[in-house]
C-alpha cells in the first residue's frame, strides 16, 4: 500500500466490501467519529434528488467563489479522473493529497467493510476539514436516506426533484423514492424542494423534523419577464436575468433553486443581477449539454432517465437545425431504456449503439433489438465506445450533430476521445 497510487487505492476499495451498493448508515457512523471533520459551520449545503444534482452544485460552486468564498464540494460519479469528485474552487484535488486521505481512511476503518462510495465520502470529508474551505456542496450519491452522505449534518437540504430511477433500491412509486430522497431533511433545518409536483411524503418528513419546506412556484420561483427573468425567494429578489437561450426547464430550476438555498443560509450572498449575468454567460459544466465543435458538432449529456432524456431534447430543439442527427447511445441495464429511446425516436438520423466498459451495461445486441422493436431501421452496431466515436466521426459530416448520451460510462470517454482527436 506504501507505493500505491489513486488506481491502485479505487481497486483495493472495491474489494473491501462485495456489494457494489450496500445501503446503510452503520458502517460509515462507526468510522465518522475517527475523522475530527469540521463542516463549515451555517454554510453546508446537501443535494439530493433525481437530476440536476451537477448544475445546481455547479450553480452554487460559482456564485459562491464569485463571493470570495473558498468552496469545497464533493460530487459523483466523476466522468474522466476520480479525483474530480474532490474540488476546491472547481479544482480537482491533486493525487497526493487523495491519497493521503485513502491512507487516513484505511489506518482507522479497523476492518469496517466500507463500500467503496463510503470509503470515498469518508475521504472527501477528511480532505475537506483539512483544507479548512468556507461552505461545502455535498451531492448525494444515491437517495439520501440510507446515503453516505447522509451522516452530516447540512445548513440546508437540497432536494432538486423526484422522478423514477433507482427503483431497485429505492421503491417502485414516486412516494417510496420521495421517502428516500427525504431522508436528508434534518431536524430545525430548512429544506428547498425544486419539483413543481411536490410529494405528500416530503412535506410529511419536513413536518415531522420542524423544517421549514420552501417549494418551487410557492415560497420561490424564477419567471419569463418577457426581455429578461426574474428571480423571488422569500425576502429577496433578483431581476433582468439573462438565461442562456438554449437552457430547458431543469437547469432554469436548478438556478432558482440554487439561490433559495443561497437565501435561506445567508441572503448577503445573493449575487446582484450584474454579477449573476457574468456568471450565466459563462456557465458550462462538462457532459451536461457539453457543446464541442470538431469535424462535426458534438454534443456531449449525461442523461440517463426519461426525464433527462426530455429536458435535453428541448434544449437540443433550441439550436439550430442540423442536416443529420447521429446518436452514440448506451445505458445502464436497470435504466428505462424503452422511455429514453421514446424521447428521441423521431429527431434521431443514425443511433449508433455499443456496449460500455462496464458489466452494468446493456450490450451492444440488446440495444439493437430494442432499437428495431421500436421500429428504427438505422442502427449501427459497435463493440465499444471507442469504436463508435470512430465510426460517428467517419460517417457524420460537418453540417451533422453527434449526441453522445445515456450514461456518464459513454460521456466520459467521449471527452477523452474527442481531446486526444
Amino acid at each position: 500500500m506504501e507505493n500505491w497510487g489513486v488506481q491502485e487505492w479505487l481497486n483495493w476499495q472495491e474489494s473491501i466490501n462485495p456489494n457494489e451498493i450496500d445501503l446503510c448508515l452503520d458502517r460509515v457512523r462507526v468510522v465518522l467519529p475517527k475523522l475530527g471533520i469540521q463542516p463549515p459551520a451555517g454554510k453546508t449545503f446537501l443535494v439530493a434528488g433525481t437530476n440536476g444534482k451537477g448544475t445546481t452544485i455547479a450553480l452554487l460552486e460559482d456564485i459562491l467563489i464569485k463571493k470570495g468564498l473558498r468552496i469545497g464540494s464533493y460530487t459523483s460519479p466523476h466522468l474522466i479522473d476520480y479525483n474530480e469528485r474532490v474540488r476546491i474552487n472547481k479544482q480537482p484535488i491533486d493525487d497526493l493529497k487523495l491519497i493521503e486521505s485513502f491512507r487516513f481512511i484505511e489506518s482507522i476503518r479497523n476492518g469496517i467493510p466500507l463500500t467503496y462510495f463510503e470509503f470515498g465520502t469518508l475521504a472527501a470529508f477528511s480532505i475537506l476539514t483539512d483544507l479548512d474551505c468556507d461552505v461545502w456542496l455535498i451531492e448525494v450519491g444515491l437517495g439520501g436516506r440510507l446515503d453516505a452522505t447522509n451522516v452530516i449534518d447540512p445548513s440546508v437540504s437540497i432536494i432538486t426533484n423526484i422522478d423514477f430511477d433507482h427503483q431497485q433500491w429505492l421503491g417502485n412509486t414516486l412516494d417510496e423514492i420521495a421517502k428516500e430522497k427525504g431522508g436528508i431533511i434534518k431536524t430545525n433545518t430548512p429544506c428547498v424542494y425544486g419539483d413543481i409536483n411536490i410529494q405528500k411524503s416530503i412535506q410529511e418528513i419536513a413536518r415531522c423534523m420542524d423544517s421549514d419546506l420552501y417549494t418551487i412556484d410557492r415560497d420561490f420561483s424564477l419567471f419569463d419577464n418577457g426581455s429578461d427573468f426574474i428571480w423571488k425567494g422569500k425576502n429577496k429578489h433578483i431581476d433582468s436575468i439573462q438565461i442562456p437561450s438554449h437552457w430547458a426547464e431543469g437547469e432554469r430550476h436548478n438556478l432558482a433553486l440554487a439561490l433559495m438555498s443561497i437565501e435561506v443560509v445567508d441572503a448577503d450572498l445573493l449575487p446582484k443581477s450584474k454579477q449573476l449575468n457574468e456568471i450565466l454567460e459563462f456557465f458550462s459544466l462538462a457532459g451536461r449539454f457539453q457543446i464541442i465543435q470538431n469535424t462535426q458538432t458534438w454534443i456531449l449529456d449525461v442523461a440517463h432517465n426519461p426525464k433527462a432524456a426530455k429536458n435535453l431534447k428541448t434544449r437540443l430543439d433550441s439550436l439550430e437545425p442540423v442536416m443529420r442527427n447521429f446518436i452514440i447511445f448506451s445505458m445502464m441495464k436497470d435504466k428505462d431504456l424503452n422511455g429514453f429511446i421514446e424521447v428521441f425516436i423521431d429527431v434521431i438520423s443514425e443511433w449508433v449503439v455499443c456496449k460500455m466498459n462496464t458489466e452494468r451495461s446493456f450490450s451492444s445486441r440488446q440495444l439493437e433489438k430494442k432499437l428495431i422493436d421500436f421500429g428504427v431501421a438505422n442502427v449501427t452496431v459497435t463493440s465499444g465506445p471507442r469504436e463508435a466515436f470512430d465510426y460517428a466521426s467517419r460517417n457524420a459530416s460537418n453540417q451533422d450533430r453527434v449526441l453522445v448520451t445515456g450514461s456518464f460510462e459513454i460521456v466520459g470517454p467521449a471527452i477523452k476521445w474527442i481531446e486526444s482527436n
